[in-house]
């Protein structure tokens, strides 16, 4: 299994000044972790199958009903994200600690329940 950090994080970006025109400030954004990833899981470089889709919907949603920080994702759930992210190209500077997190998921070893 993998451990997935879910946290929101803030970008800083360098934006035109609305009162000074012509001028760029700094300000701080907040990068939304999990609509990011459900973006990119149903990216059309994928190009998806009908049953594709269906598992990879599951998948959204057991991200989308997850209130923690974290998640505990089965090796092939880490896999079809994984996937996702390999397949995409565009990134920007703004995605680099998403990248990272997905790429760095901590492997943890789950004790069934008895």
């Amino acid at each position: 299994m993998r451990k997935l950090n879910l946290k929101d994080y803030t970008v800083k970006m360098r934006v035109l000044d609305k009162i000074n025109p012509g001028e760029k400030v700094e300000a701080e954004y907040p990068y939304d972790v999990k609509t990011s990833i459900m973006n990119l899981m149903f990216n059309t470089a994928l190009q998806l199958g009908g049953a594709e889709l269906v598992r990879q919907n599951i998948l959204a949603m057991k991200l989308e009903q997850c209130n923690d920080d974290e998640i505990l994702l089965e090796d092939e759930e880490y896999d079809r994200i994984k996937k996702a992210f390999d397949t995409f190209k565009g990134f920007s500077r703004a995605d680099v600690e998403l990248v990272r997190r997905i790429n760095e998921a901590e492997k943890v070893e789950v004790e069934p329940k008895k």
